[in-house]
């Protein structure tokens, strides 16, 4: 077996073929071999792990002054940068700098050299810090977030549920379909008195669970919101008249059985429901809206507890809607 400072001399003769490229580089760039042992670097680079050239030279090594992950993956970028004998580059990498214990965003890409038959000598791995950007990104990001979401209850706000009703109709308009849109109505019984016996934060907490249960009782591509107070909405898409009143139903009944509990009381919670589909480019979402809404009072005025719908046949409820439907 070659000793490994022959192979290094290999790795480093190599590399001077491009050595005129690296004086220009703007990025770091680091030439290491398959131990990940520094052989050249650049002032960018000192810049990136904040140390003087002549403590990199002392370390020696580069996964003792920085170490990454890739998400996914338990290998670091470099050991699957090293395992690649192609150029490879890979994308908001989670780094630290480990003598400043601090956490970084790079973007790394290689150059690989190899031996003739195909032998790995090291690589020439080219840094871009981007963790100010990512940083930046992220910011603006949940701030985006936190525009359209109620801050409560996690769920969607009022205007962005009704932004998605009208996407919903341009993107039918353009595809020449008609819309399967269901718009589902929630409000919780007696939440007055839920606040007025258990307190205010007893209240925000059955709405915050509430919220929780929808989540979880729907579909990835159903949107939920916070129409207001202790109204919350679900949009379903590319659904039917039956599909919308099983959902209903399946929802209605996950409030009732779940367990409330606030700090350590039980808070029984149901809520009455109002459900309509969209069929027609001729709709509108105030319309659909309208329909669910006096559905809802219906629920209201008839027991609570309950589901009623409205698919343009007048309103009943949904299961008497359901047990209507012949049987396939």
């Amino acid at each position: 077996m070659e000793n490994q400072d022959v192979l290094d001399s290999r790795l480093i003769e190599k590399f001077e073929a491009h050595r005129d490229f690296t004086r220009v580089f703007l990025d770091a760039f680091v030439l290491i071999n398959v131990e990940q042992k520094v052989l050249k670097f650049n002032s960018a680079f000192c810049q990136i792990i904040e140390l003087r050239s002549i403590d990199v030279r002392r370390i020696n090594f580069l996964k003792e002054m920085l170490t990454t992950k890739v998400p996914g993956s338990e290998k670091s970028a470099f050991d699957q940068i090293l395992e690649s004998s192609v150029p490879t580059r890979i994308d908001e990498v989670p780094a630290v700098n480990v003598t400043k214990n601090k956490e970084l965003t790079l973007i790394i890409s290689s150059y690989p050299y190899c031996e003739q038959d195909g032998k790995m000598l090291g690589a020439c791995l080219l840094m871009r810090d981007v963790t100010a950007e990512t940083n930046l990104q992220s910011k603006y990001k949940d701030k985006s977030i936190q525009s359209i979401t109620d801050p409560l209850t996690g769920l969607y706000t009022r205007r962005y549920f009704e932004e998605q009703i009208d996407k919903e109709f341009e993107r039918c308009k353009t595809n020449n379909t008609l819309p399967k849109l269901a718009v589902i109505m929630f409000d919780l019984d007696k939440f007055k008195t839920v606040n007025d016996t258990y307190g205010h934060q007893a209240g925000d907490f059955v709405l915050a669970e509430t919220a929780r249960i929808l989540k979880t009782q729907s579909r990835r591509s159903d949107v939920l919101g916070r129409y207001g107070g202790e109204e919350l909405l679900v949009l379903i898409f590319e659904t039917t008249e039956k599909g919308a009143a099983i959902a209903a139903e399946k929802f209605r009944q996950a409030i009732q059985t779940n367990e409330y509990v606030f700090n350590g009381t039980r808070i029984p919670v149901t809520t009455s429901v109002g459900v309509t589909l969209i069929r027609t480019l001729e709709d509108s979402k105030e319309g659909a809206v309208k329909r669910a809404d006096e559905c809802l009072y219906h629920a209201k005025e008839n027991g609570r507890n309950i589901v009623f719908v409205d698919f343009g046949t007048g309103q009943m409820t949904a299961q008497n809607y359901l047990a209507s439907i012949p049987e396939s």
